[in-house]
């Protein structure tokens, strides 16, 4: 039988109800990377979505109303399935405490989301697997953006009742694999200890580091920020912060896109890359 590691188990099987609050957070990452041996297939930590649509396992699906949808910019209905219930039928989540893990969804162009696992679940969170509005022998609608289009396919988590203006909650299109892992992993390489540069780390989180790696952790979609150099190092301030808002106005057909980031967010963004650049990866990461 093929061997999981399994990056979280539940917490109450390893760490007994008098542990300190001091310690709970280390005892809680330790648990969640201990080893599962001979797991069974169906029990796994990544959830490979293009080798269940060859199996036949996507094809019960409901049509999914969202008003409006945040990528198309207007009302859509989708074919899709309930994200949930592909978590406990293809991963180890009922052997897990979801609130110490976060789901990263991987695209096939590099970028990479993530969230908190206990939020994604206690939403109303789909897969949509077609665009029930798609033009005959079409599996989608065609999506524009600059000129281009852009691929939907093959599948685009959705929600009924969440809005779109909340950043906290991902809307990966172009995605192959989910995958489950530990919810403060990358706190230790990536969380500033200087609180000064807190604020940056947190909109970075939710904003950039989808499409963006720091010290190679984070998405691949766009460069890395800070390795072998900080972006800090080699753009001026203020340019930087300026980019960050409006990258448009600085490079022709740029694939980022503008994200309605403030002048005051911006500047918390470059405060945190220019922490970091006082953070160089670790020599045992680099190549």
């Amino acid at each position: 039988m093929k061997k999981v590691i399994a990056f979280a188990l539940l917490s109450a099987f390893y760490i007994s109800c008098d542990s300190s609050q001091k310690n709970s957070h280390k005892d809680s990452l330790q648990v969640a990377k201990m080893a599962i041996e001979e797991a069974p297939a169906s029990d796994s930590l990544s959830i490979d979505l293009l080798d269940l649509k060859k199996k036949g396992l996507l094809e019960n699906t409901q049509v999914v109303m969202v008003k409006p949808d945040p990528v198309y910019h207007k009302n859509k209905r989708f074919n899709a399935l309930s994200l949930k219930d592909i978590f406990e039928k293809y991963s180890l989540i009922k052997r897990m405490n979801v609130a110490d893990l976060k789901v990263v969804f991987e695209c096939e162009d590099g970028y990479k989301p993530e969230m908190p696992l206990e939020k994604l679940l206690s939403a109303k969170a789909y897969l949509a697997v077609s665009d029930a509005d798609a033009p005959k022998g079409r599996a989608w609608e065609i999506l524009l953006k600059n000129g281009q289009e852009t691929k939907m396919e093959p599948f685009y988590v959705v929600y009924e009742g969440v809005s779109a203006e909340d950043v906290s909650y991902k809307w990966p299109y172009n995605l192959v694999k989910i995958h489950l892992a530990p919810l403060h992993e990358n706190d230790a390489a990536l969380k500033p200890k200087d609180e000064s540069a807190l604020a940056g780390y947190e909109i970075f989180k939710n904003r950039c580091q989808t499409c963006h790696a720091i010290n190679k952790i984070g998405g691949k979609m766009g460069p890395e920020l800070n390795y072998p150099k900080s972006v800090t190092e080699y753009w001026k301030t203020d340019d930087l912060k300026a980019f960050i808002q409006n990258p448009a106005a600085y490079r022709n057909d740029v694939k980022m896109p503008t994200l309605g980031i403030k002048p005051e967010e911006a500047t918390e963004i470059v405060k945190y890359l220019s922490y970091m650049s006082k953070t160089p990866i670790a020599a045992a990461d680099r190549p």
